[in-house]
């Protein structure tokens, strides 16, 4: 018996049939005597005949599947193969062809030119055209249809002409990152373009890896179409997946642009390196001067700080900015954090991207600086006391009160909003310690060069002044003397013959003032000054002196009354320098309404009745003010340490939290840097950290730490309003809950989340009805959200149930205040009227009603009432309270005949009690 495999491969078709017919063999035999036979290339009706008779002898074979089955069956040599076949389809990706007894093959699109050729694969095919090509893999059979697949099929040149290679492996991954190759579009998306690389290797490309042009990246899926050929630089390979990474090839991608010395980070910031050109993608545009967060890959985001959006020093940089537009950024640093992340500095300066000599100029260093050196900046801070300025990403300088202008600044805050462009010139400059100073004077004298008019040998004690207020602190004034520099301090006992509650109330810096120099120390440089009425006025001089105004330490003027709007622990908010970039989130308010104007009046008011509990609760709360005065000066001095080195890295911060691991101010400062960094995961464990670092004694310290975690939960939570509420949740089984409900709601009010906030409201009142506070504040919040008189009337009505006896006064008097305040004038006018129809001797309220009439201006009303309460029998010390603050009034609006009225009603009281 002949065996298939003693046949030899150049056997004639005649002589292989005439084996076939006089021959007998196994059935193992007949496939490999067929499939010689085949691979000689027998025309088609000499393999049919051929197939007929093997069906005659071999019953299981079926003569149109027969050639597909056997090759199935057997693993040949395959790869040595060469067939000749005809297109008969021609798809945009792959070449459909025919062969042998009813085959059909595909050409892949990578199977036709070598890689190096730049015409299109197909252009020279046509549908019914032979080609000569080589079988690379045997069709597999599908599960589905029960039927074969296309043959692999290839023409590519360098496969045709090797004839003696005996194996072809399968299609390995043998590429490497920075390779350059040359890939067919698949499929277009969103976002991404897929790719096919050979037959069993894929690749994708992100939208912003594929053009630095903004208008190229606009177009992203209009750019591409499928089988449209792209060449690019590997950036990544995933070996698992087959899948390749590409980046669109140009002269950015060349692998000589990549010098060793950038290797690992460039690996860790996907092959981003400083100098780079890249396109990128507005992410978000961060609050203030912090800049803008740029996608530039698809898990990587960098930085532009805010001098580097445009080229020209423009008063509003982010003009025609919007998040989700495309732009054309330079990389200017790579760097890699402590904790391992990667932070990417950016530049959008057009001129910058082309190295242009020509570009406004940007101080990178503090080298480059030197005094007398023109300037220009943002500004990034601002505090009474002064400004920052950023110069660039690099730079930051100082400008203290007295050189932000020529003349004076009395509020720096309304004159240098943030983000303001300035110019001025360089006073100093260490670049040891970092610090820059910087005037905005045009004058280029300092003071000390100026010659003084006034000296200390033409003061005498006695001496009647006048003078600006240079500043004001907890324990005095310091006032300026006209027409000189000498500077003289008035005591906070000095101020007035009536105690002072709230010396920031009743001064601010710039008041002119007039004053009488008590005593000159001229060794020491020092004058003290008074600002008593009793020094200057001795209009209304009676038998009543010096002892009574002891005994009946008269209230001061209402309108002078706090004004703060935060309340209690509203020092908080942590004004100052920040490193990085402003974080309103975490500013520190909590919203108390201990403090109020409305308390103010209530404190001084309850001292003007003289009686001795009401004294002794005033000193309580004298204590507890003076108390929260130590606290808020440790704030500023801790403020002040932080600003004289600022912590630019994550170890810095580290370094100082733990030499001061009680401060919440410093974790805060911490948390805000981290998310300049766009870090929340991070500055959320900063502040988990921090609420368990913190000594559980500092109670206040805790609340503020928990305070900026409800904001950076309301900022970046994920449902927000679960985020905020989970962590609030926290914050009520470690901090007083009443404090922690008006943090939450001071969050609320800010960020103008209304309904959350009346939501709250409810809770409040029901949790603590007791509370005139929270009564009050909710009256508050009602009245500014515009409610109409019905419903304040049912506040009102519900918070006179639950209050206590000895609050209703209190809440009634504030609720009339707010009344006024917000615009409802009739009806805290009417609500005055009932709570003096019952108590018409309580002299504090009248004097909290006057008050708010002359704020209102009303000439006719005000007098009238004054009229009204000075025909009061009233004790003579009250009532001479109740005549200076009329006779105050008419010097203020009125003429020399009011004033003669009001000291004729005076006398004609005193003759009365004398009588």
């Amino acid at each position: 018996m002949i065996m298939g495999s003693a046949l030899p491969l150049s056997l004639e078709v005649s002589q292989v049939l005439t084996l076939l017919e006089d021959l007998s063999f196994s059935r193992k035999d007949q496939p490999r005597i067929l499939i010689s036979l085949v691979l000689k290339g027998l025309r088609r009706n000499q393999t049919t005949k051929l197939g007929h008779l093997l069906k005659q002898r071999c019953n299981y074979f079926h003569s149109n599947r027969m050639i597909s089955r056997l090759l199935s069956i057997y693993s040949l040599r395959i790869n040595i193969n060469h067939v000749w076949l005809q297109i008969i389809d021609i798809k945009p990706l792959e070449v459909i062809l025919k062969f042998g007894v009813n085959l059909h093959g595909r050409i892949h699109i990578t199977e036709v030119l070598e890689e190096d050729c730049s015409e299109h694969p197909f252009s020279k095919l046509k549908i019914g055209q032979k080609v000569h090509a080589r079988i690379v893999a045997q069709a597999e059979h599908s599960a589905k249809t029960g039927r074969n697949l296309k043959w692999e099929l290839s023409i590519k040149p360098s496969l045709l002409k090797d004839l003696e290679e005996s194996t072809a492996s399968e299609a390995e991954l043998n590429h490497s990152i920075n390779d350059i190759i040359r890939a067919y579009v698949v499929k277009v998306d969103a976002e991404w373009v897929w790719l096919t690389v050979s037959r069993k290797v894929m690749a994708h490309l992100f939208i912003l890896d594929s053009s630095v042009e903004p208008s190229e990246l606009k177009e992203f899926q209009q750019r591409y179409s499928v089988g449209q050929a792209v060449k690019g630089r590997i950036i990544g390979v995933n070996r698992e997946k087959r899948l390749l990474r590409l980046k669109a090839f140009d002269n950015q991608c060349m692998l000589e642009n990549i010098d060793d010395t950038q290797k690992t980070v460039s690996s860790i910031a996907e092959h981003t390196k400083e100098g780079d050109v890249i396109g990128g993608r507005i992410q978000r545009i961060l609050p203030g001067v912090g800049g803008l967060v740029i996608q530039i890959g698809p898990h990587l985001h960098g930085r532009v700080h805010y001098t580097e959006i445009v080229d020209l020093w423009v008063p509003e940089p982010l003009s025609g900015i919007h998040e989700g537009q495309f732009v054309k950024c330079k990389v200017l640093a790579v760097s890699r954090q402590a904790e391992g992340s990667v932070r990417v500095d950016l530049s959008l300066r057009s001129r910058k991207l082309d190295d242009s000599t020509t570009c406004a100029p940007r101080f990178e260093k503090i080298n480059d600086l030197c005094p007398g050196t023109e300037v220009k900046g943002y500004v990034k801070n601002v505090n009474p006391k002064g400004c920052f300025i950023m110069l660039s990403r690099m730079v930051e300088a100082r400008i203290i009160l007295s050189n932000l202008s020529d003349e004076y600044v009395e509020n720096p805050q309304k004159d240098f909003s943030v983000g303001m462009l300035v110019q001025g010139r360089v006073l100093s400059a260490e670049p040891l310690s970092g610090k820059v100073e910087v005037s905005l004077r045009k004058s280029t004298g300092s003071k000390s060069q100026k010659l003084d008019d006034v000296s200390y040998s033409d003061l005498h004690v006695g001496d009647i002044v006048d003078g600006q207020v240079k500043r004001v602190e907890s324990y005095g004034l310091f006032v300026t003397i006209k027409s000189s520099e000498l500077v003289g301090l008035c005591h906070v006992s000095e101020l007035s013959d009536e105690p002072v509650l709230d010396i920031n109330a009743c001064y601010k810096a710039g008041d002119m003032v007039k004053a009488k120099i008590l005593k000159i120390d001229e060794d020491r440089h020092r004058v003290s000054l008074g600002l008593k009425e009793s020094y200057f006025d001795s209009d209304l001089t009676d038998d009543e002196n010096g002892n009574e105004n002891d005994g009946g330490r008269v209230p001061m003027d209402i309108s002078r009354a706090p004004q703060m709007s935060g309340g209690f622990n509203s020092t908080l908010v942590l004004p100052g320098p920040e490193p990085r970039a402003s974080v309103p989130p975490l500013q520190v308010a909590l919203d108390e309404y201990e403090g109020s104007d409305q308390e103010g009046d209530q404190k001084a008011h309850e001292i003007a009745n003289g009686s001795e509990p009401n004294v002794k609760k005033s000193d309580r709360r004298l204590k507890e003010k003076a108390r929260k005065q130590r606290e808020i000066e440790i704030s500023a001095l801790e403020e002040r340490a932080l600003q004289k080195d600022i912590p630019q890295t994550p170890d810095e911060f580290e370094k100082l939290v733990r030499t001061s691991p009680n401060s919440s101010f410093v974790w805060i400062k911490y948390m805000a840097f981290l998310l300049d960094l766009a870090d929340v995961e991070k500055a959320r464990s900063v502040a988990e950290r921090a609420l368990r670092t913190i000594n559980i004694r500092e109670e206040e310290e805790k609340l503020n730490v928990w305070v900026a975690y409800f904001n950076l939960e309301n900022e970046y939570g994920s449902p927000r309003e679960d985020a905020v509420k989970k962590i609030f949740q926290r914050a009520l089984q470690y901090c007083d809950p009443k404090k922690v409900h008006l943090a939450l709601l001071g969050m609320y009010e800010r960020t103008k989340q209304n309904e959350l906030a009346d939501e709250l409201f409810d809770r409040m009142t029901k949790r603590f009805k007791t509370s005139c506070k929270i009564w009050l504040r909710r009256i508050q919040f009602s009245l500014t959200q515009g409610k109409d008189v019905e419903y304040i009337k049912s506040v009102v009505n519900r918070a006179l149930l639950s209050l206590p006896q000895n609050k209703r006064i209190k809440f009634l008097t504030q609720t009339a205040i707010l009344e006024f305040k917000c615009g409802v004038a009739e009806e805290g006018r009417s609500r005055f009227e009932l709570i003096l129809r019952e108590y018409p001797k309580r002299t504090d309220i009248w004097s909290v009603y006057l008050d708010q009439e002359i704020r209102l201006g009303d000439t006719e009303i005000i007098r009238a009432l004054f009229d009204r309460v000075t025909c009061l029998s009233l004790p003579p010390r009250k009532m001479k309270f109740l005549f200076k603050k009329y006779l105050r009034y008419e010097k203020a609006q009125g003429d020399e005949e009011r004033i003669k009225h009001v000291k004729q009603k005076a006398m004609e009281f005193v003759e009365i009690c004398r009588a």
